[in-house]
């Protein structure tokens, strides 16, 4: 890579790079539905945000050393700090960022919010692994689209390839959770 912009999209960072006191730098991709969570939770709250889509190098050089594996999504947060999991970080933010509150007012409404969001992040899984990966159109796209967040600067053709053992161990996941 010669240019700055050539080599932040070879390490995974695409997009503007974040200004000191610029907001947490969220590390995710497009496809990610947990991401997509944390994304909707900081648009939600008015946060200003870096969206940084992880190339498999930004993965591996940047979020692994920061949290221990390669996991998505990632909040980098303003103080250098790393926390992982869509939930822990939603609720961090809602502490952080009260207004405008996810949190219902009453003590019966917040045990359902809670429930419908253990229902989200543990049972609306078994259904993404399904129409991801049961339905053709589906099942051919994803592995393109992981190939196109994972190595940005290939050919798409040639990272789908490259990325289909780690597209087969997602779809492998099937199993584990009884579909």
């Amino acid at each position: 890579p010669g240019s700055s912009h050539q080599l932040s999209v070879f390490l995974g960072v695409r997009g503007a790079m974040p200004a000191a006191g610029s907001g947490p730098e969220l590390f995710g991709w497009l496809v990610s539905p947990y991401t997509a969570k944390v994304r909707a939770m900081l648009a939600y709250k008015r946060v200003p945000f870096t969206d940084t889509e992880p190339s498999l190098l930004g993965l591996l050089f940047k979020v692994k050393p920061a949290v221990g594996r390669v996991i998505m999504p990632t909040l980098r947060r303003e103080d250098g700090s790393w926390q992982q999991d869509s939930a822990l970080i939603c609720d961090e933010l809602e502490r952080q960022h009260p207004l405008p509150s996810t949190t219902p007012p009453g003590p019966a409404q917040r045990l359902a919010s809670s429930l419908l969001e253990l229902y989200g992040d543990e049972w609306l899984t078994m259904l993404a692994l399904h129409f991801r990966w049961d339905v053709p159109g589906n099942a051919a796209w994803a592995p393109g689209e992981f190939g196109r967040s994972g190595l940005p600067w290939l050919p798409r053709r040639l990272s789908a390839q490259l990325v289909a053992p780690f597209a087969e161990k997602m779809k492998s996941m099937r199993a584990v959770h009884g579909i």
